[in-house]
């Protein structure tokens, strides 16, 4: 690859990285068409730009907080090729995140992942299998510790009335 071609590679993701805020950076993915599909009321606050982009789908009312790492791809086909003398071929598959969906900070989702509606994914968690609608995920690899649904209901218990700010 040329010099040239390198910078001009770059460029883009340097871009990225210096926008101000995570609407910002949905925007940028947006108007760029370098995802597969982005929704609307995306928040992309990971100043990381996607590994493979094009295999990306991001659903609607989507929350990627920071350090999140999509990665549309594994490179063991270099060692499998090294060992075996034989051309493995590069790894690709698409990852699936659905509606209503928040990923915490320094999250990594590999290669083939689904995750469905109305999920959270706790912070450092590394999904490594598709994850069915309505969970709370958390761990290494990812597994379910709660339900979206009661997560709701707890929060709206959580809802004050708007009050005087000195009251708080």
């Amino acid at each position: 690859m040329s010099l040239i071609k390198r910078y001009c590679s770059f460029v883009p993701k340097i871009l990225f990285s210096l926008l101000r805020n995570g609407y910002s950076r949905a925007d940028y993915l947006r108007k760029h068409p370098v995802l597969n599909r982005i929704g609307e009321n995306v928040y992309f606050y990971s100043r990381i730009y996607p590994a493979d982009a094009k295999l990306l789908r991001l659903g609607n009312n989507v929350v990627i907080a920071t350090n999140v790492r999509f990665l549309g791809h594994d490179r063991v086909d270099i060692m499998l090729s090294g060992m075996m003398q034989e051309r493995y071929y590069k790894f690709y598959d698409c990852i699936d995140v659905g509606n209503n969906v928040f990923i915490g900070s320094d999250c990594t989702i590999l290669p083939g992942v689904k995750i469905g509606d109305n999920s959270i994914i706790g912070a450092g968690a590394i999904v490594t299998k598709d994850l069915p609608s309505g969970g709370i995920w958390d761990g290494i690899p990812a597994k379910q510790i709660g339900n979206f649904d009661d997560f709701i209901a707890k929060r709206m218990k959580l809802i004050k009335p708007e009050s005087d700010p000195d009251e708080l």
